[in-house]
């Protein structure tokens, strides 16, 4: 069996070969056009040609890759002349120079060796004596296949017989695709026969002369494709396919494989000889043939699979122009790109015409090679320098003319060997039958499930049936999913159930507080309230805020920090009619002024420390002052459609939007999330996270309509993973609700079960909560919009065969779409925008019926909201979580709008351009300085440690990046959009690079390696601080968790932020352990001054200082903050030391003496440095490192070094 790549058979269209002679020559696009090929000097070098030039280079870069191997295999039944059969193969390789070439480098030029002729040995291989002679030969056969070429050292032609008895042979001819292509086999198997039939004969063969060899095309190729000639046929297809050279990033149903594999697999369809003739009548309607019709259904079925404007497929060309070149064997085959254009959403009919007129504009530009064309449109595109023009083929096959071999006195039968190996992703090859159209897909197997070919094949029937019947109606509309796909996705909606009679969350808790009224309801680090006495605050809490006008629907704030007094306060909220608002405690108090001027909130309940954090328009309720309060019960104003809570998110545009949510949302949520986990009463649930954000709500909201107990544990016990474990044990934990990375670092888990949401949930970490066998794991998939959560996931060990954790399937009375952007429905394993609709789906936006509108649409008849995650369905019907369709990402369980960060950047004075990425589960900042006119002094040009400051002013500590990379300039795509593929990786080591200080003690050499390791850095010197490393919350809880278990000593999370770096951390562990004698340093060194030294808060030690490493200290006129925090108050940025010294000195002495420092001094990311009665300046050096292409950013690496 033969196995061939693009264009490796003649590209005849059968009938429409004629046509397409019509259509040229209307065109006055002559086919055979070009002076004939003279025959080379004798003497003269012989070039490769372009084709085989980058075939050699790919061979020489990849050793041993047999993808380009060509086999042949034929079985022979009868009596077989061996010795005329060997002189028949000596003859061909004498007469084509292709079958005795060798591949050189020449003094720097590609040559090809040209041997004299001589007898082919062919290598006789008897397997009568096998058991099973048959499946012997197929796998030797097999074998053979795979062996590679040595292209410099041997002929690339070698010829195997496989005896199987007597008159029972398979003959198997290999060779390389260099030197050969479909046309040449053809050609060597029909001269074969009469050459044979001659020897065996006793006769001499007579075969017509060659009249050119492939020498002498490629050396004629080369003097032709050159020069204006050349310009001319690039210009060509530069302005034919413009900008439309991006991948197509086809649907993988497994990852891309660094060194790809080549394995392939075929898989088949059949259209009948109805929709083959009405194909055809379409075709003739709109003067196209077959095959431009097929393309462009090819192209519709790819461009709704990826969404791209412009799709470029391949399509084999025999490359044999020239009448002299038909008999000539050789690598001539080219494969053309066909470019499919759907800009404004055009119709079939108009695609068609498109595709026409670009398919005979390609013919008649033909000569250029692809691997010329590759090189010519990828030079200057660093980033795609490797990639394909295309990565899927169309191939019309000619059923007339096959490599069939006919030998004298031998019955000859196709021998079914299938090397199964294909080159590029996906190739169709089409070939008429007398029963119809065959479809052949064959595809790259590490890539593709047999199904999902099977799929590609009904949904390319699908739009052929649907182009023929109705060619006026648009690509965009045209259907792509079969009929029984969409009776399927239909039914994985199917999620109707009886959830009982709508109620609030007022009254289900209630009735709980009425049937255990002794039970204990919430637990806190303040308090453990039963549900009559949470009950009885709540009443108080609402009489008092009635009194303040709380109504229905009036968003009242939360101010207040985990404990059971803000669930006092959000129940007490509840109950006076209104919606609570959680703010954090840990919010800027511009972000605080922001969201209650947003939300119109006149009232927050707090206590007396978030009071004073309040501006002056809103009246603070504090808990503490309710007193003696009657708590009796109050009538009910609220109705299941008034709003329960608004929760506010990160907005785009650079302002919070407040998602409104209803008591019947909130209702349906605790009741479908409760079917999933089971029966309730009497659970003990952990919430872990803030009130800020609705994660918790997993906990909060099905344990107090049901009867459960809700923990509610305090950020010391949750941030630091021994005193999480001591508090589980001594609390019996049944339910927890985290993200994947939290629940990890704490380590302990619940009895039942572990529901995770919030981000992407890992395999590896999925198997880690497994294998500790304590509880089941749900994946929980939603947004704040749908009210908690939609999908979920039971993960199980055989669900973790994937490369990721699925987000599972729709709660009851909630429903899942999968739509691209025409909001046509998916099939199974097609990308597109998920939309969720149901009983979860919120109010909208409060006060913003603007973006309300722009999120919340109307869908197959129900209201969904838009959640910009881009999905696609499993075959299970579960969703599988891809990415963004837009710029938001989830930091640490946080949904984050990257275009935020992005507008809090550019409103800097000093910036003039600014993009956020995420990038490794961290944010990184990009920010281009206004240039010359702007800076009034250099203390007003923007660093990375102002802009850091400037953002945590304003945003939360979460939304702050670990990294700000300056650029001079912001890498732009061909078509001028931010290429955020080639912004520079942040280097958060680079600068600690000059100032890198080994371990010194065992204890920093283990902590070193902890740090190494959790923040994933090749190195970590002992004075490099955590934060500047990229460290945050989650990995310090990690870190803590590791210096438990190696060291035996428990941390407080605020100990790596008071002691930031390896050398104090280390000497903490040390006094802990009862180990305080300091490290042994060089002299004079740091490792010879008293720890206390680099204490924050403790006084210097008397003496000089030692020589500058990673800080120099100093005094500075200007108060200036030695790090780059995320600050947890709003501080305006100040101005940097306007005075550049020597990098030894910042303000004026190298020997300096050390001002003490009060124990007022700034915290890690904490308290205002302007409190601090030390005086600090950053010292920097500056350098640029040029990118090799202008159009590259240049990144300026700043050397810190703080000054006390």
């Amino acid at each position: 069996m033969t196995h061939h790549s693009a264009g490796d058979a003649p590209d005849r269209f059968d009938d429409d070969l004629d046509l397409l002679a019509d259509l040229l020559d209307a065109e006055g696009i002559d086919a055979s056009a070009g002076a004939g090929i003279p025959r080379r000097a004798p003497d003269a070098p012989v070039p490769m040609s372009f084709s085989q030039e980058l075939l050699w280079l790919l061979d020489r870069a990849t050793p041993g890759m047999t993808a380009y191997n060509l086999m042949v295999s034929r079985r022979l039944r009868g009596a077989l002349d061996v010795a005329a059969l060997e002189r028949a193969l000596s003859l061909l390789a004498a007469r084509h120079e292709s079958l005795r070439v060798r591949f050189a480098d020449v003094d720097g030029e590609h040559r090809l060796l040209v041997d004299p002729p001589a007898p082919v040995a062919l290598d006789v291989v008897d397997l009568s004596g096998a058991a099973w002679p048959e499946r012997e030969a197929e796998r030797v056969s097999r074998e053979r296949g795979r062996r590679p070429f040595d292209l410099a050292k041997e002929h690339l032609f070698r010829a195997t017989l496989l005896v199987l008895g007597p008159a029972d042979h398979v003959l198997l001819l290999e060779s390389h695709h260099i030197v050969l292509d479909g046309w040449s086999l053809g050609i060597l198997l029909r001269e074969l026969a009469p050459a044979y039939a001659a020897f065996r004969g006793g006769r001499e063969a007579s075969l017509p002369e060659v009249p050119v060899q492939f020498g002498d095309f490629a050396a004629w190729q080369r003097a032709q494709l050159s020069g204006e000639r050349l310009e001319k046929l690039l210009a060509f297809w530069r302005a034919q396919l413009g900008e439309a050279t991006e991948p197509l990033a086809l649907p993988t149903d497994r990852p891309r494989a660094a060194v790809p594999t080549f394995a392939g697999a075929r898989a088949t369809a059949t259209l009948s000889a109805d929709t083959l003739a009405a194909v055809r009548a379409l075709a003739q309607r709109h003067d196209a043939t077959l095959y431009m019709v097929l393309l462009a259904a090819y192209a519709t079925v790819l461009h709704r699979y990826t969404g791209r404007a412009n799709v470029l497929i391949g399509s084999g060309s025999a490359g044999r122009s020239a009448r002299e070149l038909e008999s000539v064997v050789g690598y001539l085959n080219n494969t053309l790109v066909q470019r499919a254009d759907f800009t404004g959403d055009p119709t079939f009919a108009e695609l068609l015409g498109r595709v026409r007129a670009s398919a005979l504009g390609a013919y008649d530009h033909q000569e250029v090679p692809l691997e010329k064309l590759v090189l010519e449109l990828r030079q200057g595109q660093e980033r795609l320098a490797d990639a394909p023009l295309f990565e899927v083929v169309l191939t019309m096959q000619d059923t007339g003319a096959s490599t069939a071999l006919a030998l004298d006195g031998v019955t000859v039968e196709p021998f079914g060997v299938d090397m199964a190996a294909t080159k590029f992703d996906l190739t169709l090859l089409v070939s008429e039958r007398a029963d119809g159209l065959q479809l052949v897909a064959q595809y790259r197997s590490e890539l593709f499930e047999p199904a999902t070919i099977q799929r590609f094949l009904g949904h390319l029937a699908t739009v052929l049936e649907s182009a023929a019947a109705d060619a006026t109606q648009r690509v965009s509309r045209m259907p792509l999913a079969t009929a029984a796909e969409r009776a399927e996705l239909a039914a994985w909606n199917e999620t109707a159930a009886d959830e009982g009679a709508p109620a609030t969350l007022v009254a289900l808790f209630e009735a709980q507080a009425a049937r255990v009224p002794e039970r204990t309801a919430v637990v806190g680090a303040d308090a453990a309230l039963s549900y009559a006495q949470l009950n009885a605050r709540a009443n108080a809490l609402a009489g008092q805020l009635r009194s303040l006008g709380v109504t229905p629907n009036a968003p009242v704030g939360l101010l207040l920090d985990r404990s059971a007094e803000a669930i006092v306060g959000l129940f007490g909220i509840l109950k006076a009619g209104g919606a609570y608002m959680p703010l954090s405690v840990e919010a800027p108090g511009a972000r605080l002024a922001t969201q209650l001027t947003e939300s119109g909130a006149k009232v927050v309940v707090t206590d007396a420390a978030g009071a004073g954090k309040l501006p002056a328009s809103v009246q603070a309720v504090t808990l503490d002052s309710l007193g003696a309060l009657s708590g009796a019960s109050i009538e009910p104003t609220a109705t299941p459609d008034d709003l329960a809570y608004v929760l506010y998110t990160s907005g785009s545009t650079g302002t919070p939007k407040g998602v409104a949510v209803t008591h019947a949302n909130a209702v349906h949520y605790a009741r479908a999330i409760s079917r999933v986990l089971g029966t309730l009463d009497g659970l003990q649930f952990g919430m872990v996270s803030t009130l800020a954000a609705d994660l918790g709500n997993t906990a909060l909201l099905p344990s107090l309509i049901a009867g459960g107990t809700l923990h509610v544990l305090s950020k010391d016990v949750t941030t630091d993973p021994a005193r999480f474990a001591e508090y589980v044990a001594a609390h019996p934990l049944d339910v927890i609700k985290a993200t994947p990375n939290h629940a990890q670092a704490l380590g302990a888990l619940p009895r039942q079960w572990l529901v995770v949401g919030g981000e992407a949930l890992r395999p590896e970490v999925a198997r880690t909560f497994l294998n500790a066998g304590t509880c089941r794991v749900l994946n929980h998939y939603g947004p704040t919009e749908t009210t908690v959560g939609v999908l979920t996931h039971e993960v199980t060990t055989a669900s973790l065969s994937g490369q990721t954790v699925p987000l599972g399937k729709p709660l009851a009375n909630t429903h899942a779409y999968v739509v691209d952007t025409f909001g046509n429905e998916q099939p199974v394993g097609i990308p597109g925008e998920l939309l969720i609709g149901g009983a979860g789906v919120a109010r909208g936006y409060l006060n913003r019926d603007d973006l309300t509108a722009e999120r919340f649409v109307a869908f197959h008849g129900e209201r969904v909201y838009r959640t910009g995650d881009r999905v696609r369905r499993l075959p299970d019907g579960s969703i599988e979580f891809l990415g963004r369709v837009d710029d938001q990402v989830k930091v640490r369980g946080f949904r984050v709008e990257l275009g935020e960060i992005e507008q809090v950047l550019r409103a800097n004075p000093g910036v003039a351009q600014a993009v956020v990425v995420l990038n490794e589960e961290e944010l990184v900042a990009y920010a281009v300085p206004k240039q010359a006119g702007y800076a009034v002094s250099h203390s007003d040009r923007p660093t990375r440690e102002k802009l850091v400051e400037w953002l945590a002013a304003q945003l939360p500590e979460y939304m702050v990046p670990s990294a700000v990379v300056l650029l001079d300039a912001l890498p732009l795509t061909p078509n001028g959009k931010v290429d955020k593929r080639a912004l520079p990786a942040p280097d958060a080591s680079a600068a600690a690079a000059d100032t890198y200080v080994a371990p010194r003690t065992p204890t920093e050499e283990q902590l070193a390696t902890i740090w190494a390791e959790v923040l994933k850095k090749e190195r970590v010197g002992v004075t490099d601080n955590f934060m500047d490393l990229g460290g945050h919350s989650l990995m310090a809880i990690r870190v803590l968790g590791r210096i438990s278990k190696t060291f035996g000593v428990r941390l407080a999370l605020r100990t790596l932020f008071e002691t930031p770096t390896v050398e104090q951390l280390a000497a903490r562990i040390d006094a802990e352990r009862g180990a305080g004698t300091p490290p042994a340093g060089p002299s004079g060194g740091i490792g010879s001054v008293s720890r206390d030294a680099y204490r924050i808060g403790k006084p210097a030690p008397a003496g000089p200082p030692p020589p500058a490493r990673a800080t120099e200290e100093c005094r500075c006129p200007v108060p200036r903050s030695t790090r780059t925090p995320r600050r947890r108050s709003p501080r305006p940025a100040r101005p940097s030391c306007s005075r550049r010294r020597s990098p030894r000195s910042c303000c004026g002495s190298p020997t300096a003496p050390r001002p003490a420092t009060s124990p007022t001094t700034s915290r890690a990311r904490g308290v205002s440095a302007a409190r601090s009665t030390s005086t600090r300046c950053i010292a920097r050096s500056t350098r640029s490192s040029r990118a090799t292409r202008s159009c590259a950013p240049r990144t300026r690496r700043t050397t810190t070094r703080r000054c006390r």
